[in-house]
């Protein structure tokens, strides 16, 4: 048998590694958990029987409500991946001891700089996320985004990929359209 005693100093001295493995442990079945709410409500809105309008068909319509909830699904999916592990390693960080305070206000500062060299990465990704909520544009549509002219191949969240009369495959980064004329949009 096992003493008491024995089990309590064993637990001790390993507490700080049973509480890492809980963190660790937790932040897995919190990300499986988001994730799988956000397939599921994706799942739902992909598979709902919205009515067409009657300018648009129904093939179309399900074809650009699934585009569009696809992207905005890896966002969410994206946003909560980064989340629960930055959570997990600042909790981590403070079972080992680190001044937590210390390093999320030298984080805070470290972001703010990324951000402002990186400004035009994060204009592109609200854009994006703006044109694919907004239905701006879509696949298979005609549309001139001033730098381009020619048919969407794929919208991201960053870049719009057109197909010119040529052939040619541009790739125009979301911030820097200032325009989306869409020749198909009478037919929505």
């Amino acid at each position: 048998m096992t003493d008491w005693a024995d089990v309590t100093a064993f637990l001790g001295s390993n507490a700080t590694v049973f509480r890492i493995l809980a963190i660790l442990l937790g932040a897995v079945v919190v990300r499986v958990i988001v994730v799988m709410t956000i397939n599921r409500v994706i799942a739902r809105v992909v598979a709902g029987d919205g009515a067409p309008s009657p300018r648009t068909s129904a093939k179309t319509q399900n074809a650009r409500l699934t585009q569009r909830t696809q992207t905005l699904g890896s966002v969410l999916r994206s946003f909560a991946n980064w989340g629960v592990g930055a959570v997990a390693v600042i909790l981590i960080l403070s079972e080992l001891g680190f001044e937590i305070t210390a390093i999320v206000a030298s984080l805070g500062i470290l972001g703010a700089g990324i951000a402002l060299g990186a400004q035009d990465v994060i204009r592109d990704i609200f854009n994006g996320i703006f044109m694919v909520f907004e239905d701006q544009l879509g696949v298979g549509d005609k549309v001139d985004l001033g730098d381009a002219t020619g048919v969407v191949e794929e919208v991201t969240i960053r870049i719009t990929k057109v197909r010119d009369s040529k052939g040619v495959l541009w790739f125009v980064r979301n911030g820097q359209i200032q325009r989306v004329a869409n020749f198909d949009h009478k037919r929505r």
